[in-house]
């Protein structure tokens, strides 16, 4: 629906915190302890100062993405070849599908790229690998995610910028 542009900025910082963490956590998580590419400082857990940069990396560039004007009409439009917005979940689901997937994309090699190559001093090849590993589970979970919050967060977004959601004719 159309959105003036405050509100879409405000959407999108505030979808892309959730989407940020959850992507930082699953990622973290799949390095220590799935696929034990990183290792942890003696006697901890998990790597607090790479997540909190891979997090705020992560929002930075999500924001950025959610800022792209025509990926939600281009969505839009491919939902339509497959189902109506009278269609509810469905049609949802489906406008969700392009949309996730450039998030996931997107941010799965980036943020490999960085924590990999940039703060990990490894070759650029350990980044696609990364990105390899990471993808399909980036995908689910943060597609999952975006799902259920983009409705909620969406009402919440125009009620701070004061932008009513069109009437449905």
């Amino acid at each position: 629906m159309p959105m003036k542009t405050s509100t879409r900025f405000a959407k999108a910082a505030i979808l892309n915190l959730f989407t940020a963490l959850v992507l930082c956590v699953l990622c973290e998580w799949l390095a220590l302890y799935v696929f034990h590419t990183a290792e942890l400082p003696a006697g901890q857990s998990w790597v607090w100062p790479l997540f909190f940069i891979n997090f705020v990396f992560a929002w930075c560039v999500a924001t950025i993405i959610g800022m792209v004007p025509s990926l939600p009409e281009k969505s839009v439009k491919w939902a339509m070849k497959h189902a109506k917005p009278s269609d509810g979940a469905k049609f949802g689901a489906l406008v969700n599908v392009p949309i996730n997937t450039v998030y996931a994309v997107i941010l799965c090699y980036l943020v490999g790229t960085l924590d990999a190559c940039v703060l990990g001093g490894a070759p650029l090849i350990a980044s696609v690998f990364g990105f390899l590993q990471n993808i399909i589970p980036v995908w689910v979970v943060c597609y999952i995610v975006t799902f259920i919050l983009q409705g909620p967060i969406e009402n919440l977004a125009r009620k701070l910028t004061n932008d009513p959601a069109p009437q449905m004719a």
